[in-house]
């Protein structure tokens, strides 16, 4: 039972420093976001600052048509109000606009402007990168471990998902 213990503990280690990991990964995402964009030869993007949270919510609006600010909270896990504040400042710097279905003027959805567009490009390429580092690493197991790792995976999500609707819980 020590033993098991001790397995335990371990890993909550290893958990503990992966989610630092995770956390410091977004600060250097934006660095690398800024410079691939300064690279770019789009020069209407190089004075632009952009966030990641930015970049993700383009990347919903393209990848998920007709999506409302309450729809795209949902997809991003992101409060509404936090959607609202970034899809005004994404209509500011011209990146999204606002579209009104004809037969429904009270819903708010919205699209990309060929300058979102652009930015989506850029983003994509870097989860591609990202995806392909992925790959390399997972290449080196089994389908037993993948499947084992997967069910890992998928029980943290859960555990994450049942902690965020019971914040005041130990569990």
């Amino acid at each position: 039972m020590q033993s098991r213990e001790l397995a335990v503990q371990a890993l909550m280690r290893k958990l503990e420093a992966l989610i630092y990991y995770a956390n410091s990964i977004e600060d250097y995402e934006e660095k690398i976001l800024q410079a691939m964009l300064q690279e770019q030869d789009y020069e209407e993007l190089r004075q632009v600052r952009l966030t990641l949270a930015e970049c993700h919510v383009i990347d919903c609006i393209e990848r998920n048509a007709l999506l409302n600010a309450t729809a795209i909270a949902k997809r991003l896990n992101i409060t509404k109000g936090g959607i609202s504040k970034i899809t005004a400042k994404l209509i500011k710097k011209d990146m999204i606009e606002v579209r009104r279905l004809a037969n429904n003027q009270k819903e708010t959805y919205y699209r990309l402007t060929p300058r979102g567009q652009k930015v989506f490009r850029i983003h994509a390429s870097l989860h591609e990168q990202a995806q392909a580092g992925f790959i390399r690493l997972f290449s080196a197991y089994r389908p037993e471990e993948l499947r084992v790792a997967g069910k890992f995976v998928d029980d943290l999500i859960a555990a994450f998902q049942s902690r965020m609707e019971r914040p005041d819980s130990e569990s």
